[in-house]
């Protein structure tokens, strides 16, 4: 069991410091929706692996002993690759914590809240990142395109951080 949650924060932590990668990169090329996006889902997974952390020692006196480690750069060269390879990141994460959860309700005989959000937040960003590269490929990655869009995320995750 011990595994399994470490597993499952594992990828938390590496969800959180690719995000903190790609508000930088997003910033750089001038994508203020996109980072402003990546900083508020950044902030959500640090809130739910604190949750999942309090989870594993309140309810199964397990002290977790995975910390915040060093995972793989994330420097795509542009917002095209940036799209795919976000794409496909997300899809990993959301499969192996799937697969972890499966494991983890069989080990603790119910479903954790905790993972369960995580789960369902890694399949919205999920949806959202393939939508954008689908758009993307659309409008053949068109820069004022893309600023548009980018701009109405602005404004929708402004609104969404001042209802927090």
């Amino acid at each position: 069991m011990i595994d399994t949650y470490e597993s499952i924060l594992k990828v938390g932590y590496q969800m959180q410091q690719a995000l903190a990668n790609a508000m930088v990169l997003c910033q750089s090329w001038g994508y203020n929706g996109l980072k402003r996006y990546y900083r508020w889902k950044h902030n959500h997974f640090n809130r739910l692996c604190l949750c999942l952390k309090n989870e594993m020692f309140d309810d199964h006196e397990i002290v977790a002993q995975l910390e915040h480690g060093t995972y793989p750069a994330y420097k795509p060269m542009d917002i095209k690759e940036h799209a795919k390879r976000w794409c496909d990141t997300l899809k990993d994460a959301t499969t192996t914590v799937a697969g972890l959860n499966v494991i983890l309700v069989g080990q603790i005989g119910m479903q954790s809240c905790i993972v369960k959000d995580l789960l369902e937040c890694l399949y919205k960003m999920k949806e959202k990142a393939c939508r954008f590269y689908r758009r993307g490929v659309e409008v053949n990655w068109m820069p004022h395109d893309l600023h548009v869009y980018d701009d109405l995320l602005h404004d929708k995750v402004k609104h969404k951080e001042e209802k927090e």
